[in-house]
């Protein structure tokens, strides 16, 4: 064999295994690695955790509660006609002060001309008597008493008083002045007889010998000018055991 062929034949045959190597070495451990992360890859998808569900919920919930409206607040219920009655019957519909009361009485009796004395909110005898007239001119009961009722009457409101008791009751009111006034001008020698607390014909004729001793417009009838006219006969003024507002 010529030496050019013979060269040839070990120049092919060293590119032979040259190709033959290079394959054994870089493809093999192509395949090998492709193996591998193929293993590698199916263990880490395996074993890799999840976010657990409850910090999931966690963050969103926090999420929520940062950009949350604020709560709108309840509207109330109505009230049933249960609740409105309950309500009548614990909470009692407040009441003018018996003090208000008597002033607003002795103003409007001082505007009428009655003399309830001093507009002080106290019901005492000049007031009661003056209360006792205003009634006795009007027809009503004499009873003296300062109150509510009374009030209207002599603002116009009403024709008379609507108290729930009745006449004979209410006139006991009056009794207690009466007998303060009969021991009164029995003392200033105009004797009434029996101290018995009635405005009866003779203590009716007492007080009517009493006004025109004193110059007074004879009317035989209790009035808060005719205690104040025995308050000064007397030197000291007509006491009662209570007052009545």
């Amino acid at each position: 064999m010529k030496p050019v062929y013979a060269r040839l034949v070990v120049l092919s045959f060293l590119m032979l295994f040259s190709a033959i190597s290079v394959n054994a070495l870089f493809m093999q451990d192509g395949r090998v690695s492709q193996h591998a992360d193929k293993k590698y890859h199916s263990k880490v998808t395996v074993h890799v955790e999840k976010p657990a569900p409850k910090d999931v919920e966690h963050v969103a919930s926090v999420s929520l509660k940062k950009n949350a409206p604020l709560p709108i607040k309840e509207k109330s219920k109505p009230r049933t006609i249960g609740d409105m009655l309950k309500n009548l019957v614990e909470t009692p519909e407040p009441q003018v002060e018996s003090d208000n009361v008597v002033a607003l009485i002795q103003d409007g009796l001082m505007k009428l001309g009655y003399h309830p004395g001093t507009p002080d909110g106290i019901a005492g005898p000049t007031t009661r008597a003056a209360i006792m007239a205003y009634e006795f001119d009007r027809g009503l009961t004499q009873t003296g008493i300062a109150d509510a009722e009374i009030l209207e009457v002599i603002r116009g409101s009403k024709r008379r008083p609507e108290r729930p008791i009745n006449a004979k009751i209410l006139a006991k009111n009056s009794q207690e002045l009466v007998s303060a006034l009969q021991k009164a001008l029995t003392k200033l020698g105009y004797n009434t007889g029996s101290v018995d607390g009635v405005i009866g014909p003779l203590t009716r004729k007492r007080i009517r010998s009493f006004e025109r001793d004193q110059r007074m417009d004879v009317t035989g009838r209790i009035s808060g000018k005719l205690i104040n006219a025995i308050n000064k006969a007397r030197g000291r003024p007509l006491l009662l055991a209570s007052i009545s507002r």
